[in-house]
């Protein structure tokens, strides 16, 4: 299930500001790489996992169909998508629903990120696509609580650091490292656009100068040349494909009462 403890989930860190302004660029970032693996989004619909104050998913409600988000938090939400307040490792929504499911720095925050993953195949389509951001548990400065080196420490040291410095009563998250994230996702058909999107900032966050900036020293290197270093990049991105002829997982079962339908895109 998610590990949110009591209080809403930003309400733990101190840079919502910056996390809140930086949504509208993502959210172009995110399009852009759904676009290489969607032929017309205005058809497709797209479920939202993690989907906080909805300011990513009322962006992408533009362009696609029918839009779904989902967060453990409630939020005041527009009416430009759907809100389901519920846990995503036990989602209350029909198998093989959605075309596109969205996992945007969402898996390293919850503590059975297999479960996740395995909702994710339920509820997508045969076909469908998921979008996966992650980072990497080997940064040097942990993203979320800014802290050097503490997603590397084991829990009890992390939860011991995370008091010390007063960022908490203990260290929450779970980020994976890449060959953890390779096996988490088996069974998907992945695609790892991680040296893309970095190789390519004008394409892909052309109103994000902070990335743009950061990502000018790997601009004109070559692929094969950056390759070897993907597992040591502080954050990945990854397009997953479930197959068209796809094997069912073993994932959480909801009485009919509890099930959510929803009608098809207009």
């Amino acid at each position: 299930m998610l590990t949110a403890e009591s209080g809403k989930f930003l309400d733990r860190f101190d840079f919502q500001a910056d996390y809140l302004a930086s949504r509208g660029a993502k959210a172009e970032k995110i399009l852009k790489v759904l676009q290489r693996g969607i032929r017309d989004a205005s058809h497709a619909s797209l479920l939202d996992i993690g989907c906080s104050q909805g300011q990513i998913t009322r962006r992408l409600s533009r362009d696609f169909g029918f839009v779904v988000g989902v967060d453990i938090d409630f939020e005041q939400k527009t009416g430009a998508f759907y809100f389901i307040q519920a846990d995503g490792c036990r989602l209350p929504l029909v198998s093989s629903r959605f075309d596109v499911v969205l996992l945007n720095h969402v898996l390293e925050h919850v503590s059975w990120p297999e479960k996740l993953l395995a909702e994710v195949w339920q509820v997508l389509k045969p076909g469908g696509l998921c979008y996966l951001a992650c980072p990497n548990r080997y940064t040097l400065v942990e993203p979320h609580y800014r802290l050097p080196l503490l997603s590397w420490l084991p829990r009890p040291m992390a939860d011991i650091y995370v008091r010390l410095s007063g960022r908490g009563q203990r260290y929450l998250d779970n980020l994976p490292s890449y060959w953890t994230l390779i096996k988490w996702t088996h069974g998907f058909n992945v695609e790892d656009l991680t040296l893309t999107v970095l190789k390519n900032p004008r394409q892909f966050y052309p109103d994000d100068p902070a990335l743009t900036t950061q990502a000018r020293w790997v601009h004109w290197l070559p692929f094969w040349l950056l390759r070897p270093f993907t597992p040591w990049l502080p954050v990945w991105i990854l397009l997953m494909r479930k197959p068209e002829m796809a094997t069912p997982h073993t994932v959480s079962q909801f009485p009919a009462a509890h099930e959510v339908s929803f009608a098809a895109p207009k």
